[in-house]
């Protein structure tokens, strides 16, 4: 028997329009996605990530070698110590204040020093050179301020705007008495109006401005305020 074997004919791929566009495609994605990536990498490598995370060494430490220094400066009742306190520190941290609860009354002490109970203590605070302190409380459906230990007048209701002048002179407030509004400095008293709207300093803090309405007129008024240094 004799095997002829015929040589093997080169076979070459047939691809239809649809595959070929498809195949062209493919490749076109491919360089587009190759030249993103280079592009990408690029930039990620331009990019500094060690500042941001080198700059914290620049930060000071909390502590240099010193000590810290701590003092106890109160202790507070057995049943405060379970409840939170509304407590205010004066600007120079050497003095504070703080309410106590106790059941359907407050107190409030001042530097360990307590006053008298009262139904709500509605207001605290140091004026800025830390040498006052101001606070209004609510007895009996009535309202009193509390300038330095002196008592104040009985109101019906004192409100907001409740401050020290900045140079510390003055406590200033707003009080409610018979349905009508006046304006209080230390123990001073405005007239009464309908309503007193929101008092403010002149730009120079020498007079407190106001405007008030009384019946069907709209007020304006000025109360000057003597400063440190003047006479």
């Amino acid at each position: 028997l004799i095997f002829m074997i015929s040589p093997a004919k080169k076979i070459t791929p047939v691809f239809n329009k649809q595959q070929r566009r498809l195949v062209w495609t493919m490749a076109v994605l491919t360089v587009i996605a190759a030249g993103l990536l280079l592009v990408f990498s690029w930039r990620l490598s331009r990019l500094n990530f060690l500042p941001a995370w080198s700059s914290l060494s620049v930060l000071p430490a909390l502590f240099q070698g010193e000590t810290m220094r701590e003092t106890a400066v109160a202790t507070l009742p057995v049943f405060s110590s379970t409840e939170e306190l509304s407590f205010l520190s004066s600007p120079d941290g050497r003095n504070f204040a703080y309410i106590l609860n106790n059941n359907q009354s407050q107190q409030l002490v001042l530097n360990e020093k307590a006053g008298p109970i009262v139904d709500s203590v509605t207001f605290m605070a140091f004026s800025p050179d830390s040498r006052s302190f101001a606070y209004t409380y609510k007895l009996k459906d009535k309202e009193r301020a509390v300038i330095n230990g002196l008592v104040g007048k009985e109101y019906d209701w004192i409100f907001n705007p409740r401050f020290f002048t900045p140079d510390s002179r003055y406590f200033i407030y707003k009080a409610r008495e018979k349905g009508k509004d006046r304006l209080v400095i230390n123990s001073q008293e405005s007239r009464l109006y309908d309503r007193i709207y929101e008092p403010f300093l002149s730009p120079d803090k020498a007079t407190l401005i106001f405007f008030a309405r009384d019946g069907e007129r709209l007020w304006r008024g000025e109360i000057p305020l003597e400063r440190s240094g003047d006479q």
